[in-house]
């Protein structure tokens, strides 16, 4: 009989992760890079189009969404605890680091 825990899971080094884990990582990671491109095109740029902001901003939610998610991963798993950890961690810093950009941006 299948375990019906397991069919949702992958598997990575025999410790399974859950598919919330690895999805929380991923856009941990791609709000990270985004932060990074929008960081260096504005340093070129004179002026910012609007477009930044909208990206900025949908960077910010996302990276928030996936702290929340990789918390709620981190409750739920039995097994390994790497990615769910490294996806609040790299989440939590790249909202930390959103939030502080846009006190300074205003002040």
């Amino acid at each position: 009989m299948k375990n019906p825990k397991r069919e949702n899971n992958v598997q990575f080094r025999r410790n399974s992760y859950s598919g919330k884990a690895v999805a929380a990582l991923i856009a941990g990671i791609l709000t990270l890079i985004t932060f990074l491109v929008l960081v260096f095109y504005s340093g070129i740029k004179e002026e910012t189009p609007k477009a930044f902001a909208i990206c900025g901003t949908a960077a910010l939610v996302v990276s928030f969404i996936g702290l929340i998610v990789s918390i709620k991963s981190v409750r739920e798993q039995e097994g390994g605890y790497g990615v769910p950890y490294a996806g609040m961690a790299v989440n939590g810093i790249t909202f930390i680091t959103y939030i502080v950009t846009y006190i300074l941006g205003i002040v």
